[in-house]
């Protein structure tokens, strides 16, 4: 009895057949004479292996080892030469200067290709962290210390970035950078270089409140480009509009724009965004729409409320330990004190008074038991106290400001609910870099050359790029059939919003045997349920790929 195992990968292999990885690879930096399989059937091999079960290079062999051959692109003979090696050199090749033109290529045959919309781009960038020393990485990107977005300051890391579309949020382009590398620094590059792709200039950028800077908006908007940003609250225009707010009596009248329903926890009110006639431009002269989310001042609240309870346990505690050892002195009270509030960013909106009181205590002067008459010596000492009272005028002033976040644009005709519902489709971009970072297990990466680190990142952008397809194919095959819901979840429960890691999921166990005796040998088919057929139907899949 032999089994030959296919589960997802001939899905995988169709995708990647549709977006010619293989072919583009092998075009721009040839093939490996060490090895009969080249440097595009190796990375095309990796890719499955970080869409289906992401593991370490020196495991590839291994994994691929009970797998069909032709589900991967590979002849046997090509499949039994997959080792770490081979991964490792085609890594190599991914970095490379010859590299360079190969992602160019996809793009521009991804978006043709699945018919991407490319009218408006939406960027971010994520830190992917390194575990090891690096010491040699000395070249761009380099591997070194950061701001790390994974909480972990004590390793070095690379900064990732990554265009999507809004049409899927399918990844169409990415970078690597040094993981010293700020955010604003990045924006004029990665524009100039979505220009290139796309062939156009009128695009809608959407970017974080790091695009917000001077030199990027003025520059995207002195080529006839589009934006849409949030304005950083260090701006001055956001510090006088929010005084502004804090100093009136009554809030502002919001008019409402948007309601959306509280998509995990229906039970709970939907999120009501609303405008008001504030600042219309910046000091730069681009559009500014000011918003208020009922959701997101419900959750200003409940911050300031959270770091006032704890500011004040923390001073509290502060005050029990005054007048012992080096908490004697006013000046180190006070020194504590103001690390207290501003770490919890409360100074606004917490009275802290130090009092000083006198503490008399008596000794008697004669031995024994003391008499009324006995000798006392009186001691008087002077020590510290805490007294800690919340601003109420401050804290209702403050509830002014709950909510308000400002967008910037230069899409002067788009209305404000439009630009809204633009911007609000960043999230989506945060969940791709989720995604490499649960299913596909980006970090923490063990590679020993800083440059296969680059190169895995790139071997990475292939498979996000690969599994957003898949996931918007199904989406827009269930559009397009008024489907609502697939039963993809645990214990065949119903999602209306199927992910790639689920789709893929319904085709783990399917395989074909054979079974041989006495030199006949007896071949059992492959039966798809009938929600696999349904599956392959909505990803335009021919069923032939399992015959």
């Amino acid at each position: 009895m032999r089994t030959h195992h296919l589960g997802a990968h001939p899905i995988v292999q169709h995708f990647l057949e549709r977006m010619t990885v293989a072919e583009i690879i092998r075009s721009c930096v040839g093939g490996s004479r060490q090895s009969e399989v080249d440097h595009g059937q190796a990375v095309v091999v990796l890719v499955h292996n970080l869409v289906q079960s992401p593991g370490p290079l020196y495991r590839v062999g291994e994994w691929a080892e009970p797998l069909e051959a032709h589900v991967l692109g590979l002849t046997p003979g090509q499949k039994a030469a997959i080792n770490d090696d081979r991964m490792g050199r085609a890594l190599d090749a991914l970095f490379s200067e010859r590299g360079r033109s190969i992602f160019f290529r996809l793009a521009l045959r991804t978006i043709k290709q699945f018919n991407l919309d490319t009218g408006r781009i939406h960027h971010d960038t994520t830190t992917v962290t390194v575990t090891g020393k690096y010491e040699g990485s000395r070249a761009a990107p380099a591997i070194v210390v950061g701001h790390n977005k994974d909480y972990r300051p004590d390793l070095k890391q690379l900064v990732f970035g990554l265009n999507v579309t809004a049409d899927g949020a399918v990844p169409v382009s990415h970078q690597v950078h040094s993981g010293n590398r700020t955010d604003d620094s990045i924006h004029l590059g990665n524009t100039e270089e979505l220009r290139e792709i796309l062939g156009r200039d009128d695009f809608v950028y959407v970017a974080d409140c790091k695009l917000c800077t001077v030199r990027n908006l003025k520059a995207i908007h002195g080529y006839g480009g589009k934006f849409v940003t949030i304005l950083p609250r260090s701006r001055k225009e956001d510090m006088r509009f929010r005084t502004s707010l804090r100093l009136r009596e009554k809030p502002p009248r919001w008019k409402a724009i948007l309601k959306v329903p509280n998509g995990r926890r229906e039970s709970e009110p939907p999120d009501i965004y609303s405008s008001c006639a504030g600042p219309l431009k910046t000091d730069d002269g681009f559009r500014l729409i000011w918003i208020r989310s009922s959701q997101k001042a419900a959750q200003d609240v409940q911050v300031r409320n959270d770091n006032l309870r704890q500011a004040e346990l923390d001073l509290a505690q502060l005050g029990r330990g005054l007048n012992r050892r080096h908490l004697k002195k006013r000046k180190a009270v006070r020194d504590k004190i103001q690390v207290i509030l501003r770490k919890y960013k409360v100074e606004d909106w917490l009275d802290v008074t130090l009092h000083d009181y006198t503490e008399v205590s008596k000794r008697f002067l004669s031995s024994g038991r003391p008499r009324p008459d006995s000798p006392v010596r009186e001691t008087r000492t002077r020590k510290l106290k805490l007294q800690v009272k919340r601003r109420a005028e401050a804290l209702r002033r403050a509830a002014h400001t709950d909510g308000v976040f400002p967008l910037v644009t230069d899409l002067e005709r788009a209305s404000k609910k439009d630009v809204l519902l633009i911007y609000k489709y960043q999230p989506y971009i945060e969940k791709r870099f989720s995604q490499i970072k649960t299913e596909h297990e980006i970090a923490p990466v063990y590679l020993k050359k800083p440059q296969r680190v680059a190169g895995l990142l790139h071997a990475y952008f292939i498979a996000l790029a690969v599994t957003a397809l898949i996931e918007r194919q199904v989406r827009t095959g269930m559009f397009k059939r008024g489907i609502q819901e697939l039963p993809l979840l645990p214990e065949g429960r119903m999602t209306a919003t199927p992910t790639a890691a689920r789709i893929l999921e319904a085709f783990t166990n399917v395989s074909w045997y054979e079974f041989e005796r006495a030199g006949e040998i007896v071949a059992f088919p492959i039966k798809l349920s009938p929600l696999q057929q349904q599956l392959l139907d909505l990803l335009e899949v021919p069923r032939s790929i399992y015959a």
